[in-house]
């Protein structure tokens, strides 16, 4: 491999935090699941999770899917710029989110 070929190959992480709302209703296995394919997700792309946080159970302000609360996460994870697309409709074909907000960190 070229100098170049290694150049090419590394791309560059942008840091990111992602909010995600997750169904009220879900199992502790369910979640743990969940946030495991998060990961993985993440992790297909070429990215690296660096936390997530539970923010807990809240009422919303109207029903999402039939749910009047949902479960908040924060994730925090670097990743190319090109990946942000496809995590997106990755996760929007997850029944088990409701929504997700995936914001570039700044820097």
């Amino acid at each position: 491999m070229t100098a170049y070929g290694a150049i090419q190959r590394r791309r560059h992480l942008n840091t990111y935090e992602a909010l995600f709302l997750l169904r009220p209703d879900l199992e502790k296995e369910e979640e743990d699941r969940l946030l495991d394919s998060i990961q993985k997700e993440i992790a297909k792309q070429d990215g690296q999770l660096r936390g997530a946080q539970n923010l807990s159970k809240k009422p919303l302000a109207y029903p999402i899917k039939g749910h009047k609360e949902g479960l908040y996460y924060l994730v925090n994870f670097e990743a190319p710029a090109d990946a942000i697309k496809s995590l997106r409709n990755a996760f929007k074909l997850n029944n088990s989110i409701l929504r997700n907000l995936i914001l570039k960190k700044g820097g």
